[in-house]
């Protein structure tokens, strides 16, 4: 699993934000999930404060 995704791109962000809308829909997550999408969360609010 990554440490930390870097998110250079408005693409990039919208998928990245799209990725985490869609894991959290599933029925049962898993820790790692959780993890996955804290590190999701985390390069998006860093994208948001730099660049939009």
């Amino acid at each position: 699993m990554a440490q930390e995704i870097v998110i250079k791109t408005e693409k990039q962000y919208e998928d990245n934000m799209i990725a985490v809308f869609e894991l959290q829909e599933k029925e049962e997550l898993t820790a790692d999930d959780l993890k996955q999408i804290e590190l999701m969360l985390k390069a998006g609010e860093k994208y948001e404060a730099e660049h939009l």
